[in-house]
């Protein structure tokens, strides 16, 4: 470019550059993306006709603004209440076959072939225009009614404990009396339609005709070229659902592929990584919504590697400048605040909000499952490393039980992720021979710290659970299935304690989580399954202490 700066100039921007709103640098007798891109540049003052593409865009244009005038000549202030509002559903003129208008959206490979290019050329990801299937459009109503009632129970239930989707930005998408929902805009609201959804008959009648109609939207979605954040929010809820209905290996697939589409966007890394969405300016909600969609990206990669973490984590550890989420009331009222950083040098006195104390335990979860994974490192390195994370684990618990007691749906999970932390951390070490060290100091000072915290932490958790299962009685539709865990593997621990001791105390504990996950199975099947595990291992290892851990014992 620099060996045409001397060179004459076109007086304006070539035709093709022009229509796509590109930056020319009007060298003759071609610019310079005509000849990167291999076309004919044409510098004509000739307007190109009009395509179809164009009118296709006039009308929905057209539309829009018919749409505008209705809504203010029949009442000017209905918004968020306006009742049975009709929605212009970007559908697809036949059938219900979600492959039509496959080709609609062209996604810039670019992006990925060369994305230095793609940056200096100014490109960007174009705006979904793939038509929304009739089977889709039919399942979310017909009316800003039917979607209010769906946005409503989500925010009141998963938004509790899983805080990533904006509640003042969804607010004002559903007060725009012109509303168009977009093919991933649909697909959220699919999903969240999905995860509030309680099916019966366990993991089986879990594979619903409602799921298999969104895993299939999704595909077709992703197919056409459409990758957003609505689209990774929406697959982000659908592995929430299967991990909380035990569909596997399909939570531990959805979830991989989560973060692969938050890497693709850089949200692990908004200052380096290449950033397909351009940030608004100034915009806080969109920057604060971004952080906590890639935090809950690294939270399930976490928990679903908890029962086998032997397989690799998807994620990286978050970098030392990343933040944790702001203020979660705040932040659901649009009120710009400050976040406090993962790392600091000092103790900070400001109380964290609930979903950053999720966020806390999911960094100190990836430390945890990367020491467990590396077991044949060295001893002299491994011992002292599991006895600081004991103690971070240990601090951060300590910080909880009075939040959860004010507020045990929005701290709960936290508490939970803390506590089944730690006892996943005890577990390997209370067994000398099993971890292959040199029997050094280290190696003794974690075992006796692994054998009693785990009784402690299993009466830490079976007082835990008796606030929660007030809680879950009193409202089942808000439970989180990110606590399942954390009650198994502390009912799992007292049948071990039985086995050794015998002593009814631990039976009655056992006895209690057990029926807690009974209750929370009536939620989420993921519940059922820990059941069956508890009964055979029950059996299986535990024979000597079958009388007591007897069902109804």
């Amino acid at each position: 470019m620099s060996a045409t700066t001397n060179e004459a100039k076109a007086l304006q921007a070539c035709v093709a550059c022009r229509k796509q709103k590109r930056k020319c640098n009007k060298a003759l007798p071609q610019c310079y993306l005509c000849v990167r891109m291999g076309r004919r540049c044409d510098y004509s003052d000739i307007t190109p006709s009009p395509n179809a593409d164009d009118f296709a865009n006039l009308r929905q244009q057209v539309t829009s603004l018919e749409a505008r005038l209705q809504s203010q000549n029949r009442n000017a202030g209905l918004g968020w209440n306006e009742p049975m509002r009709p929605i212009n559903w970007n559908s697809a003129s036949s059938g219900s076959d979600s492959r039509c208008g496959l080709d609609a959206t062209i996604f810039p490979s670019v992006f990925f072939l060369d994305t230095e290019f793609f940056n200096e050329a100014q490109m960007s990801n174009p705006k979904p225009t793939f038509p929304v299937p009739q089977d889709v459009a039919n399942t979310l109503g017909t009316s800003i009614l039917d979607i209010q009632d769906v946005v409503d129970r989500y925010f009141a239930n998963i938004h509790v404990w899983l805080p990533f989707v904006s509640k003042k930005r969804m607010e004002f998408a559903l007060c725009n009396p012109g509303l168009e929902l977009t093919a991933d805009f649909a697909l959220l609201l699919l999903a969240m339609k999905l995860i509030i959804q309680v099916p019966t008959g366990g993991p089986r009648g879990a594979i619903s005709p409602l799921y298999l109609m969104t895993k299939k939207y999704y595909a077709a979605v992703e197919a056409a070229g459409i990758i957003s954040l609505q689209s990774l929010q929406a697959n982000l809820l659908i592995a929430t659902y299967e991990i909380g209905h035990s569909i596997y290996p399909a939570a531990y697939v959805t979830t991989g592929h989560c973060a692969r589409i938050g890497h693709a966007l850089g949200l692990h890394n908004r200052r380096d990584a290449p950033q397909l969405i351009k940030r608004k300016s100034g915009a806080w909600a969109e920057i604060e919504e971004a952080r906590r969609i890639w935090w809950v990206v690294m939270l399930l990669d976490r928990y679903v590697n908890l029962g086998s973490y032997q397989h690799p984590l998807a994620t990286g550890d978050p970098a030392m400048n990343d933040l944790l989420p702001a203020d979660d009331e705040l932040w659901d009222e649009g009120q710009p605040t400050t976040s406090e950083p993962l790392y600091v040098s000092s103790a900070s006195k400001v109380g964290a909000s609930a979903f950053a104390r999720c966020c806390q335990a999911t960094h100190l979860i990836g430390r945890l499952i990367r020491l467990l994974n590396d077991r044949p490192s060295d001893a002299t390195l491994r011992f002292p490393e599991a006895i600081q994370l004991h103690r971070t684990i240990q601090a951060l618990t300590n910080l909880l039980p009075d939040d959860v007691q004010r507020a045990p749906q929005r701290f709960g999970t936290a508490l939970a992720l803390c506590h089944g932390a730690l006892l996943h951390l005890y577990d390997p070490f209370c067994c000398t021979e099993e971890n292959r060290g040199e029997h050094t100091v280290e190696e003794m000072e974690m075992q006796t710290i692994s054998l009693n915290g785990m009784k402690a932490v299993a009466s830490d958790v079976l007082h835990f659970s008796r606030t929660m299962r007030v809680t879950m009685e009193q409202d089942p539709a808000a439970i989180s299935p990110l606590m399942a865990d954390c009650l198994y593997t502390a009912a799992a621990t007292f049948a071990w304690m039985v086995y050794e001791t015998g002593t009814r105390d631990d039976a009655e504990a056992y006895h209690f989580l057990r029926k807690l996950l009974e209750i929370m199975s009536a939620r989420w099947s993921v519940a059922t399954q820990y059941l069956a595990i508890l009964d055979k291992a029950r059996v299986l290892l535990y024979p000597q202490a079958a009388l007591l851990l007897e069902i109804n014992g």
